[in-house]
């Protein structure tokens, strides 16, 4: 959440240039009464237009953060992304992102497509709740019924316990949204990072009150934190070891949940946005992930495919934030589209008669 408007601190970035403004007045009125000017009345005159040109940027950087700019970061850390989130996420009767609610059975004549997913899912750094890739793949197709179960943060824990307690909700296509890092609640050295950005550099008054002093704040704390700027090395490495083994046994469970559930189970898989490029570091986890799906009989739509050829640059939200934009968003929509069709068009007949008959006491 962000901080609430603290007047006082804005009237004093809105006063201090006035101040100054006024000091270097009295300054020029001083000089011409002394013919020859001291040192010492020199540096304070440089003082004061120092002064005032420091907090003249520092207004105008604080009514531009503050009233016009709207832009996420990767973690939500800045109080822009927070108040970005309040505006832009508007909840439905299931308290999930979306423009329409979510009734307990699908309706007569459609097909339901649950995705289930985190911040990629949610759409985070998507203004429009319509131009991400779930809503997309509503449009594309009337006779789907769609949900989105997605929330920020959400890794394969979270995701498997929200599957577990969705009761009395009829399920048919269950779509597996996979982000690379969905493997990081299992990981000890990935939740000690996480833990130490929230809460070792949580700021003081002036850049907890301040949009402008927070941005700037939270910017340098990414370009000097190593770990910060290395925070995905623990993904890469987590696929190397052990812990792997526990996300393939995760990623089964889930898989058995769903058929439990009379569904079908697809998974997409999204690449690290941040590290698209003919140098993807992260390809071999690609290939462990298929392979795990394809052990599973699980169809996989890997999405590193589609985006080929594009730069991190094209489609990142910003330079600040990693998920996807519009663009990457519709690419992703057009491949899971044509994804879903093929699944559909490829599923086995159900026997009318068969499906009529009363189930056996």
């Amino acid at each position: 959440m962000p901080p609430p408007f603290d007047i006082s601190l804005f009237l004093i970035m809105l006063l201090m240039p006035c101040v100054f403004g006024a000091g270097i007045y009295v300054f020029f009125v001083r000089r011409k009464l002394h013919k020859k000017a001291g040192w010492k009345l020199l540096l304070q005159g440089n003082l004061l237009i120092l002064l005032m040109l420091v907090s003249t940027i520092l207004l105008a950087g604080e009514c531009y953060y503050r009233f016009i700019y709207d832009q996420t970061d990767s973690f939500a850390l800045t109080n822009s992304s927070a108040r970005w989130i309040l505006r832009h996420y508007k909840l439905n009767n299931m308290n999930f992102r979306d423009s329409v609610d979510y009734g307990s059975s699908c309706p007569e004549g459609k097909v339901r497509i649950t995705f289930v997913g985190d911040s990629f899912t949610a759409g985070h750094g998507i203004k429009d709740v319509e131009q991400r890739f779930a809503n997309l793949v509503r449009h594309q197709d009337p006779g789907l019924e769609v949900q989105v179960l997605a929330t920020n943060g959400w890794d394969t824990g979270h995701q498997l316990e929200r599957l577990k307690n969705l009761q009395g909700t009829d399920l048919e296509y269950v779509v597996l949204v996979y982000c690379l890092n969905d493997i990081s609640d299992i990981i000890p050295e990935y939740q000690q990072v996480l833990d130490r950005i929230y809460e070792d550099h949580a700021p003081g008054y002036l850049a907890y009150n301040s949009y402008f002093l927070n941005t700037l704040y939270y910017r340098w704390i990414a370009f000097s934190d190593p770990d910060i700027k290395n925070f995905y090395q623990f993904t890469r490495e987590a696929y190397q070891n052990q812990i792997w083994d526990q996300q393939k046994k995760r990623l089964t469970e889930l898989r058995d949940l769903v058929k439990a559930r009379g569904a079908e189970l697809l998974v997409v898989t999204f690449p690290f946005i941040h590290a698209l490029g003919s140098d993807y570091s992260y390809a071999a986890v690609h290939q462990q992930l298929d392979a795990h799906w394809q052990s599973l009989d699980v169809p996989h739509l890997d999405l590193l495919d589609t985006y080929q050829g594009q730069t991190a640059e094209q489609l990142r939200v910003n330079k600040y934030d990693a998920h996807p934009n519009e663009e990457a968003h519709a690419m992703a929509a057009r491949a899971i589209g044509a994804f879903l069709r093929s699944e559909r068009e490829n599923a086995p007949a159900v026997d009318a008669e068969a499906e009529q008959k009363p189930a056996p006491e």
